[in-house]
């Protein structure tokens, strides 16, 4: 998993909380750093999608974060095996 994995997945968690508009996720993430990368690697790979005013997690962001998130789960039970 690269430094920006979960960032992202932070941000797609985040966005299907609740419909956020494209101002409120600018702002909810201007003080998280790398911001920016963080939305514009989102944006590129078609994980999120501007739908008139509001910003929504894509199918491809779903299926990106159920990987991750299986990731995780699969680290975690390997540590937790090896301790």
């Amino acid at each position: 998993m690269d430094t920006l994995t979960p960032l992202i997945c932070d941000l797609l968690e985040w966005l299907e909380r609740t419909p956020r508009t494209h101002a409120e996720v600018i702002d909810g993430w201007r003080t998280s750093c790398p911001r920016l990368p963080v939305w514009e690697e989102a944006t590129d790979k078609g994980y999120v999608s501007c739908r008139g005013r509001f910003v929504e997690v894509t199918s491809v962001g779903r299926s990106f974060l159920s990987r991750a998130r299986d990731l995780t789960d699969t680290a975690a039970r390997d540590q937790i095996a090896a301790s």
